[in-house]
C-alpha cells in the first residue's frame, strides 16, 4: 500500500509537469466516460431500477389483444377478470384498473390539476403497498351507494395539503363532488407508474351484476395479477389462455370475442417500445468509450517514449519489472478516475441539456437520475479503463533494454511502438466513420420525414385536449337532459376565435399527430345491405365548423361543415380520400349516404385531402367525419363527444403566444377544466417521429465527439512523428530539400492511414448499420451518398489535423534541429 501512495504521488507530480498531455487525455476520457454515463443512467432508471412495489417482477399486465395496431386493446370485463383469476389458482391475486379522470383543485399553491384514478380495492394490496398514513380501500367501498373514500398520492399531499399530518378524514371536493381522504401512500409510489400526473386512488362502485356478466358496462383498461413464487409467467399465461378459450365459448352471440390474452411483465409494457432504441445507444456509447480508450493508450504510449530514459535509471537503481508495470498502471488509474469525475458531471450535464427531448420521448422519466447502480458503474468502467489504457504503455515501458535506452543518443520509438500507435490510430478512424455513417443516416431519416407530405399546414397552430365539466349549474342535478356541446363547447369556441390574433378555431375527437386513438364505425353506403364484414368501415372522427381551416387541411370536393349543419338540420358527414378511393372509387361521393343504422342517415357532402394522423410514416386509412354540433344526448357518438376533446387554434401570430390565452379563456368557460398535452402542431410532429429523433440528435451529438477524438489522435500521432524525426528533418533540408518534399513526407504517411482507416471503417460500418435498419425511413441504409459524405468529411478532417504537424515540421530550422542534438 506504502509503495502504491508513493506512485500515487509520483503520478500527480508528473501530470503537473505535462499539463497539456493531462488535460487531453483526462478530456479525452472524460467524453467517453460521460457520454456511457448519460446513456446507463436513461437505461438503468427505464430497465433496471425497480418500481417502487413489493416483488415488482412478479406482477403482470393481462390484456385481451387486438389485431389491429390502430386500436386499443380490446375491453375486459371485470366479470372476465375474475374468471381468469380463478382459473390460475387461489394464490394468484388480481385488481383491475378502471380508468382516470383529470380534474382541476384547489389547494395551498392555487389551482392544481390532479388525476383520480378509479380502481378495484385489491389494487394496493396486489402491489404489497400499504398507505404510510391512514389505511387502503376495505372491499364494501366498492359497493354501490358509498360514501367516496380517497387515497392520495404523497405528491398530491404535499402540494394540496403542504404535508398537514392531520389531513385523514378530510374532505377533497373534486368537480363538486367531495370525498374524504382515509391514506395517503408511500413517497415515489405511482401507479400507473408512468404517469406524472399529481395521482389520487378512489375504489370504483361495482354492481352485483358485474361480478358474473361478460356483457356488464363494467370494464377495465387492464388487469394486473401478481404471479406467485410456485408459478412461472409461461404457467400463468397457459392457464388464462386455456380459461378465455372456455369463457369465449360460453358467451353467446359474440363470434368475434377474444379467445386468448396477451400477458406482459408490468414494467416491460411500460418500457417495451423503446428497448431496441436505447440499447441501441448504449451499443453507440460503448464504441465511444473504446475509441476514447484508444485515443489515451496512444498518448500514453507516446509518453512512454519520452521516459524511457529515466524507466531505464529507476531499472539500473534496483526498480523490479514489476514495480514499474505498477507505477504505470498508478499513472493509469489516477487519469481514469479524473475522467471519471469529469464524465459524471458531462454525463449528468447532457442528460439536462437533452431532458426536454427525452422526457417527450421515453417512459418512466421520473426514475432517471444518478443512484449507487450508476455510480458503481461508473467505477467498475473506471477500473477497466485503466487496466485497458494502461497496460500496453506499461508492457512496453518496461520490457525496453536498460542498456539501450542509456546508451541512445536519444530517446526515439522502436518500429514496433510506431506499428502500434499507428494500429491504434487506424482504428479510431474506422470506429469514426461508423459513427459517422449511423449519424448520416438518421439526419437523412429525420430529413425525409419532415419532407413528407402531411394533408395539413403546420404553421402558427396550437393544439391541446381538454376535458370539461359540466357543473350543476347548468345540469340542475341532470347531466345527461343537458346537450354539453351547445352548452360548453360552442361558447368555449366562440370566445376562442375572438382572442387577438386567433385566425380561426375548431375542435375534433382526434386532430393529426397527437394520438394514434381511433374508432372504428362500421356501416352502409346508399342502404345497400351487405354482409357486415364486408360493410365499408373507417376511422371515425367528430369535428366542428372552421376544422380545415383550423388545419390548413385541403378539400378535395364540396364542403365542410358549417353554421347551418345544427341539431335541427340533415345530418351530414365528410369522408377522407382514402374512403372515395376504397368504397367509391371513380364516382362522385357527393350526396351518398352513410348510415350506421336504419335511423341514422347522413349525406356525404364533402371530400378531404389525406391526412396524416398518429406517425408521418403510417399509410393513410379510410375517415369519416361527424359533426359535433349535430350529436346530442343519446346519441351514439354523444359520450366520445363529452368525455374528451381536443382544439386547434390558428394564429396569426406565432402559436407559442397563444398559450396563456388559451388557458385563461378555458378556465373562464369552466374553471374545472383539464388540459393534457398542450403543444404547437409542429412539435406534435416532431413527437411523432418518436425514438428516431433522439437517436438522430444523440448520433449527431456521439459522432462529433467521435470525429474530433479521432483528428486529436491523428495530430497527436504525427506531432509525435515530427518531434522524432526533428533532426533528420532539419538534416533533409540542411541539404536542400523543398518545404513541398518535408511536407509529402509527412502527409505521405497520414494519407495512408486514413485510407486505411476508411477502408476498414467502411466494412465495418457496412454491417453496423444492419442493426439500424427498423429506424431508417426514406434511406437505405447501404446509402452510397451517405458512405461517400461521412468519408469526405472523415477525410478532411484527418488532412487538417495532418497538416499542422506537416507545416510545423516544413518549417525547421535546420541550423537549431542540428544543435538539438
Amino acid at each position: 500500500m506504502r509503495s502504491i501512495l508513493q506512485d500515487l504521488k509520483y503520478a500527480l507530480r508528473q501530470l503537473r509537469k505535462s499539463p497539456g498531455f493531462a488535460a487531453a487525455a483526462v478530456a479525452v476520457l472524460a467524453l467517453g466516460l460521460g457520454a456511457n454515463i448519460a446513456v446507463f443512467t436513461v437505461l438503468n432508471g427505464i430497465f433496471l431500477r425497480p418500481l417502487p412495489y413489493a416483488r415488482p417482477d412478479r406482477i403482470v399486465t393481462v390484456e385481451l389483444p387486438n389485431d389491429d395496431p390502430r386500436f386499443f386493446d380490446a375491453s375486459m370485463s371485470y366479470a372476465n377478470m375474475l374468471q381468469l383469476r380463478d382459473a390460475a389458482g387461489p394464490q394468484v391475486q388480481a385488481a383491475g384498473g378502471f380508468g382516470s379522470s383529470r380534474a382541476s383543485v384547489v389547494g395551498p399553491a392555487g389551482r392544481i390539476q390532479i388525476e383520480r384514478i378509479d380502481t378495484d380495492t385489491t389494487l394496493f394490496p396486489m402491489l404489497g403497498v400499504q398507505p404510510v398514513m391512514g389505511r387502503a380501500f376495505r372491499a364494501e367501498e366498492s359497493q354501490p351507494g358509498r360514501s367516496r373514500e380517497i387515497v392520495l398520492s404523497d405528491s398530491a399531499w404535499r402540494r394540496l395539503y403542504n404535508s398537514d399530518p392531520s389531513v385523514l378524514g378530510k374532505s377533497l371536493t373534486i368537480r363538486e363532488q367531495a370525498w374524504t381522504i382515509v391514506g395517503v401512500m408511500p413517497r415515489g409510489f405511482a401507479f400507473p407508474f408512468d404517469d406524472d400526473e399529481l395521482q389520487v386512488w378512489s375504489p370504483v362502485e361495482i354492481p352485483a351484476g358485474a361480478r358474473t356478466s361478460m356483457a356488464s358496462d363494467l370494464t377495465l383498461f387492464s388487469a394486473f395479477m401478481r404471479i406467485p413464487d410456485s408459478m412461472t409467467t409461461a404457467q400463468l399465461t397457459d392457464a388464462l389462455n386455456r380459461a378465455q378459450a372456455r369463457i369465449a365459448k360460453e358467451v353467446s352471440g359474440r363470434p368475434d370475442f377474444p379467445t386468448h390474452v396477451k400477458v406482459t411483465g408490468y414494467q416491460e409494457s411500460m418500457n417495451h417500445a423503446v428497448r431496441q432504441p436505447v440499447f441501441l445507444l448504449y451499443v453507440v456509447v460503448i464504441g465511444i468509450w473504446a475509441l476514447a480508450c484508444l485515443n489515451v493508450t496512444s498518448l500514453l504510449l507516446v509518453r512512454a517514449v519520452g521516459r524511457q530514459r529515466e524507466q531505464a535509471v529507476r531499472s539500473a537503481l534496483g526498480a523490479s519489472r514489476a514495480r514499474l508495470l505498477q507505477q504505470s498502471m498508478v499513472e493509469s488509474a489516477l487519469l481514469s478516475a479524473l475522467g471519471a469525475g469529469a464524465g459524471m458531471l458531462l454525463g449528468e450535464g447532457c442528460i439536462k441539456v437533452l431532458w426536454l427531448r427525452i422526457d417527450r420521448e421515453l417512459p418512466m422519466t421520473s426514475t432517471i437520475h444518478v443512484d449507487a447502480r450508476v455510480c458503481a458503474a461508473m467505477g467498475l468502467l473506471a477500473l477497466v479503463t485503466a487496466v485497458v489504457t494502461g497496460v500496453i504503455p506499461a508492457l512496453r515501458a518496461s520490457s525496453r533494454s536498460v542498456q539501450q535506452s542509456l546508451h541512445g543518443v536519444n530517446s526515439t520509438a522502436s518500429a514496433v511502438q510506431v506499428r502500434t500507435r499507428e494500429l491504434l490510430v487506424v482504428a479510431q478512424l474506422a470506429l469514426t466513420l461508423v459513427f459517422l455513417v449511423g449519424a448520416g443516416l438518421f439526419l437523412r431519416t429525420i430529413e425525409a420525414l419532415r419532407q413528407v407530405p402531411l394533408g395539413f399546414s403546420a404553421q402558427n397552430v396550437l393544439t391541446g385536449g381538454i376535458t370539461l365539466h359540466l357543473s350543476s349549474n347548468l345540469s340542475n342535478g341532470e347531466p345527461g337532459q343537458v346537450d354539453q356541446v351547445r352548452t360548453m363547447y360552442m361558447p368555449l369556441l366562440d370566445r376562442l376565435r375572438a382572442i387577438p390574433g386567433v385566425k380561426q378555431a375548431a375542435l375534433s375527437s382526434v386532430l393529426p399527430m397527437r394520438s394514434e386513438f381511433a374508432i372504428m364505425v362500421r356501416g352502409n353506403l346508399d342502404h345497400k345491405e351487405v354482409p357486415d364484414i364486408q360493410a365499408p368501415s373507417a376511422d371515425g372522427r367528430l369535428a366542428s365548423a372552421g376544422l380545415v381551416e383550423a388545419m390548413g387541411i385541403p378539400m378535395v370536393r364540396g364542403r365542410f361543415f358549417n353554421a347551418d349543419d345544427t341539431a335541427s338540420a340533415p345530418a351530414v358527414v365528410v369522408v377522407n380520400q382514402a374512403f372515395v378511393n376504397k368504397y367509391l372509387p371513380g364516382i362522385d361521393p357527393i350526396g351518398h349516404t352513410y348510415s350506421m343504422s336504419k335511423t341514422s342517415d347522413a349525406r356525404i357532402v364533402g371530400v378531404i385531402g389525406d391526412v396524416k394522423q398518429g406517425r408521418v410514416t403510417a399509410r393513410t386509412v379510410p375517415e369519416i367525419y361527424f359533426c359535433l354540433t349535430q350529436v346530442g344526448p343519446g346519441m351514439p357518438l354523444y359520450g366520445l363527444a363529452t368525455a374528451f376533446i381536443e382544439v386547434a387554434i390558428r394564429g396569426n401570430v406565432k402559436a407559442d403566444s397563444l398559450r396563456t390565452q388559451f388557458d385563461k379563456v378555458l378556465h373562464d368557460v369552466d374553471p374545472d377544466a383539464t388540459t393534457t398535452e398542450v403543444k404547437t402542431i409542429h412539435e406534435a410532429v416532431e413527437d411523432s417521429f418518436g425514438s428516431q429523433l433522439l437517436i438522430a440528435r444523440l448520433l449527431e451529438t456521439f459522432a462529433g465527439l467521435a470525429l474530433m477524438i479521432a483528428s486529436v489522435g491523428l495530430y497527436g500521432l504525427l506531432s509525435f512523428a515530427v518531434a522524432q524525426r526533428t533532426r533528420e528533418i532539419g538534416l533533409r533540408i540542411a541539404l536542400g530539400a523543398p518545404q513541398g518534399n518535408i511536407l509529402a513526407l509527412v502527409l505521405r504517411r497520414a494519407v495512408l492511414l486514413v485510407a486505411i482507416g476508411l477502408a476498414t471503417g467502411g466494412v465495418l460500418a457496412w454491417f453496423a448499420v444492419k442493426l439500424a435498419g427498423g429506424y431508417v425511413y426514406g434511406v437505405q441504409v447501404h446509402d452510397a451518398l451517405t458512405f461517400a459524405a461521412v468519408g469526405g468529411l472523415l477525410a478532411a478532417a484527418s488532412f487538417f489535423a495532418a497538416w499542422l504537424p506537416a507545416r510545423r515540421a516544413a518549417a525547421v530550422d535546420p541550423i537549431i534541429a542540428l544543435r538539438s542534438e
